[in-house]
């Protein structure tokens, strides 16, 4: 039989027992979901993107976590339209795309008290490839105009005439939005033009094949250090483009951007709808910011924000 002080002894050990599990069980609880309880620089966020964009995301995604190891990035690959529906019904908290928010989407959000603040982080635009053995060089605006609304035929050196081929890098990519908004001003593609499965497909195709055009985002090959662009520098070549009514040729690069000498520029966002104190704004801030815009400028693309340089001059 047990002595009254012992008893007294396991109750306060049960008591504390009891107490240790309640309050494991309260954080456990308050910090289950590292999606919503997070921090600017701590918890887990998805993050939808462009696939255009893939290369870009991935290097900030990477620095990101290796200043912040507490936090973890989850891109998923999509479209501007997917990842801006994705935000919308709260499948994300941030979105990675290569183009802003239209009148009509703006609205939406607004309709449920959202109202979004896209955050520019960098300059890319539409590149356009062919095989390194193809004749064609360079394109005016108002041929590019005709090879994506009718077939087209382009003659070489010695004047024989070649039907090219338009292939586009992905179904419902920003490079698509882009193509038809700017340039066909909402005319239809040409039979001539095709859809790959994604933009390396597009890169490979034209690889191994001539007469063929492929449009797609300069911010897969901006990176002249990058295994992709080593892997086909002997395979493909960029064609130059000119403005429209012009005979200045250029093609895309992070001084064309910058003067804006290069026709078909896009501007690269974020764009989350979280408050202040969240893994959303933290990530923003940090790809707009020194180390984000940084790791643009190295991957060749045009930061929005540039550091300023001070230089000083002595004069004895």
């Amino acid at each position: 039989m047990w002595s009254k002080k012992q008893h007294c002894f396991c109750s306060n050990k049960i008591y504390v027992t009891i107490a240790s599990c309640f309050l494991f069980s309260a954080c456990n609880n308050y910090f289950k979901n590292d999606y919503s309880d997070n921090s600017p620089t701590s918890g887990k966020l998805k993050v939808y993107y462009d696939e255009g964009l893939e290369r870009q995301l991935e290097n900030q995604e990477y620095t990101f976590e290796a200043f912040y190891p507490n936090a973890e990035i989850i891109t998923l690959k999509s479209n501007n339209d997917e990842a801006i529906q994705a935000l919308y019904q709260d499948s994300c908290e941030a979105i990675f795309t290569s183009r802003n928010l239209n009148q009509k989407e703006r609205k939406a959000f607004e309709s449920r008290s959202f109202f979004i603040k896209p955050t520019p982080v960098a300059k890319s635009g539409v590149m356009l490839i062919t095989n390194i053995n193809s004749p064609i060089n360079r394109l005016t605006f108002e041929q590019i105009f005709q090879l994506l609304s009718k077939d087209f035929a382009f003659n070489d050196s010695i004047g024989n005439s070649i039907k090219m081929k338009t292939l586009l890098d992905r179904n419902n990519s920003g490079i698509i939005h882009y193509l038809r908004d700017s340039i066909l001003k909402g005319k239809s593609f040409s039979a001539n033009c095709f859809v790959s499965k994604s933009t390396i497909e597009s890169i490979n195709y034209v690889a191994n094949n001539l007469n063929t055009v492929a449009f797609i985002d300069f911010a897969w090959l901006s990176d002249v250090d990058d295994s992709l662009v080593i892997a086909n520098q002997n395979k493909i070549k960029t064609i130059q483009v000119s403005k429209p009514n012009s005979n200045n040729f250029e093609t895309p690069s992070q001084s064309s951007f910058k003067l804006g000498t290069y026709p078909f520029i896009t501007t690269l966002y974020v764009i989350k709808k979280t408050g202040e104190f969240s893994l959303a704004k933290g990530f923003e801030t940090f790809v707009a910011g020194p180390k984000g815009q940084n790791a643009f400028l190295k991957q060749g693309l045009l930061p929005t924000k540039q550091q300023e340089r001070s230089i000083e001059v002595k004069i004895e």
